[in-house]
């Protein structure tokens, strides 16, 4: 009996432990998160207090912004505090750690006469501001095979059926294509209704009014400079995230078999913010070995491309033709007359200082950044 009482008491005492040090995990793993969530939100208020704090300062002092579009200035959080626009950066921090040593600035960019205020805030090893090419290539795994991020062609690229790509901007959904020289290329996924022929000018060689398949004069090209200046398209706040870039506009044969863009980008549309898609860029997101031209209908396998509903124009026209460009549907490939009414899905980039709030890139989920 006696064996049986200490052979209990054992149990108990191995039990109350147990008990113990699943509590102590739980608290441990709650204090974690919160102070993660606490901290999160903390220094991005922080942050926000450095940007007000620098245009009550550039308010009282507009001659020294950037008077040239795409002109930078930068202030430092030391020059803000001892102007009085704010506190020394440690009254903000010592809420969260009193031992923590922080430092930042306030980028100041032109934008079409207006102004950008882009906070950069460290704080030894618990913060630091982050830019969504620096969050992306810091949490997402270069991949050899299945669906994901992949380097290509000095650059990085989105493959597969469900990558990780999706990004909530001017309150809709966009897909990351690619990184190029450290620019985020986005492509709008939304279901707004955006429709156009590519061209449908008077065509010579055909004597009527088929369409003209030269880019650079299109009408499709004409719809993206107007459609940039609806609001409800792009807002604001999102025109401020944009660069122009050049729209690659090579015209490309359907049995070609180059798809590292050089056919495409061998003639650009320079200084545009609204561009279409370059064939090649529809062609390398499969992950299909024989995907490798317009004329493969294995495009439409792996690719993510294929979850996007209805027909919609590509940037590339037919080269073998004069009135024909190529069309999307379903990730596949086909040319098609450039008079004919298709969705327009637009392409966009990011600035490179383009900052990382929330998300994973899950279409639940998407980036959201400011």
């Amino acid at each position: 009996m006696k064996e049986l009482l200490n052979e209990i008491g054992i149990k108990k005492i191995v039990v109350t432990v147990g008990i113990i040090v699943a509590i102590v995990i739980v608290i441990i793993f709650c204090l974690k998160l919160y102070n993660r969530m606490f901290a999160g939100t903390s220094y991005s208020k922080i942050e926000t207090i450095m940007v007000d704090a620098a245009k009550d300062y550039y308010q009282k002092n507009p001659k020294l912004l950037p008077q040239m579009s795409g002109g930078n200035v930068t202030i430092d959080v030391g020059n803000l505090k001892s102007s009085g626009h704010m506190k020394d950066l440690s009254e903000y921090t010592k809420k969260l750690d009193g031992s923590l040593s922080c430092s930042g600035n306030v980028s100041v960019t032109n934008v079409s006469g207006k102004y950008r205020y882009t906070p950069n805030l460290k704080c030894g090893d618990q913060y630091q501001t982050e830019t969504l090419v620096a969050h992306i290539r810091n949490l997402e795994p270069l991949k050899s095979s299945g669906a994901g991020l992949y380097e290509f062609n000095g650059g990085y690229i989105f493959r597969g059926d469900t990558p990780n790509n999706f990004v909530k901007f001017s309150n809709d959904l966009w897909s990351i294509v690619k990184i190029e020289d450290n620019y985020i290329y986005l492509f709008y996924r939304g279901k707004g209704d955006y429709v156009s022929v590519w061209d449908d000018r008077f065509n010579v060689d055909r004597g009527d009014n088929s369409g003209i398949n030269t880019y650079s004069i299109s009408r499709i090209a004409t719809y993206l400079d107007t459609l940039y200046t609806n609001s409800a398209f792009l807002n604001e706040e999102a025109k401020m995230l944009l660069t122009p870039y050049s729209v690659a506009i090579g015209k490309r044969d359907e049995n070609v078999m180059a798809n590292d863009g050089s056919i495409e980008k061998s003639e650009v549309l320079e200084n545009k913010y609204l561009g279409l898609l370059p064939l090649y860029d529809v062609i390398n997101a499969s992950l299909d070995e024989y995907c490798n031209s317009a004329a493969s209908r294995s495009c439409s396998n792996y690719n993510y491309f294929s979850y996007i509903m209805g027909s919609w124009w590509t940037a590339t026209a037919d080269s073998s033709t004069t009135h024909r460009a190529y069309k999307i549907n379903g990730a596949s490939i086909s040319s098609s007359p450039t008079d004919t009414d298709l969705r327009v899905r637009p392409v966009v980039r990011l600035v490179n200082d383009a900052l990382y709030v929330s998300g994973d890139g899950t279409e639940e989920n998407p980036y959201i950044i400011k």
